[in-house]
């Protein structure tokens, strides 16, 4: 029997559309078996410690997908696009590490309330003032004595107290938002992380307390009278005091100068 013109291009139709339908096949496979297939990738980390990136990306690590460290280089195993965002993730987190100039202000200028002021201050008034350069992550030590506001009474009663360090404190900043924390103390992190053994023991009394900072701006803690009228332990308090000596803090990055002298 012979076929009609129309069962020709039936045929051909059907032939073309087996054909199409192969050869998207054949494309489609090998990118899910790519997918499917686990592949290594190594990131070595460049600024931070690799302890401490591979800590904070393993609650983020996709199902199926492994990490582990050899010295400063990161081995990642798992789905090809799931390796591509944990790259990002840890280059993100592969910054340098930042670094500040503290700066402390003992003297008859109340920095705090001279920067306020929107007029330029002239002024006879003197400070003398003390930096201290810090790496984020570490410490430092003020060798003079300084206050340390802490925090005394509980709940709705909790406020603000001053205590003078007479020989000295620790200092460490660390950043929260757009806030930086300056904490002061009279222990060093690593004697206190000793102590919490039972290894060895603090003589005296631990002092340490934190005030939020603004990168550049000033803040005075109060007149060395004020701070000493606020000091709760009786037996240490602070003899004297003047109502025109005050104490100021003040951050900055260790490249950029921004706290006004």
């Amino acid at each position: 029997m012979r076929l009609q013109p129309k069962s020709y291009k039936c045929y051909f139709a059907l032939g073309r559309a087996v054909f199409l339908l192969l050869l998207l096949v054949q494309c489609i496979v090998p990118e899910a078996r790519a997918e499917s297939a686990h592949k290594i990738q190594l990131i070595e980390v460049k600024h931070r410690s690799a302890t401490e990136i591979m800590a904070a990306i393993k609650p983020h690590l996709p199902k199926g997908t492994v990490v582990s460290q050899q010295n400063q280089t990161l081995v990642l195993s798992g789905k090809p696009s799931n390796l591509e965002q944990l790259a990002v993730l840890i280059d993100a987190l592969d910054q340098p590490l930042l670094s500040w100039r503290v700066l402390f202000a003992q003297g008859q200028v109340n920095f705090q309330a001279v920067q306020q002021k929107s007029a330029r201050y002239y002024s006879t008034a003197r400070s003398e003032v003390f930096e201290v350069l810090i790496r984020e992550a570490s410490e430092a030590r003020l060798e003079r004595g300084f206050w340390v506001p802490i925090q005394t009474g509980v709940g709705q009663y909790r406020e603000t107290a001053y205590e003078w360090l007479a020989s000295g404190l620790w200092v460490r900043v660390k950043p929260v938002g757009d806030q930086l924390i300056l904490s002061l103390s009279s222990q060093q992190t690593e004697q206190k992380k000793t102590n919490a053994t039972g290894l060895s023991s603090f003589s005296g009394r631990q002092y340490e307390g934190e005030v939020a900072l603004q990168l550049g701006q000033w803040t005075t803690f109060g007149s060395e009278a004020e701070l000493a009228a606020q000091t709760p332990n009786a037996s240490r308090r602070y003899v004297g005091g003047s109502k025109s000596e005050f104490y100021s803090v003040c951050i900055e990055a260790s490249d950029k100068p921004t706290c006004p002298r």
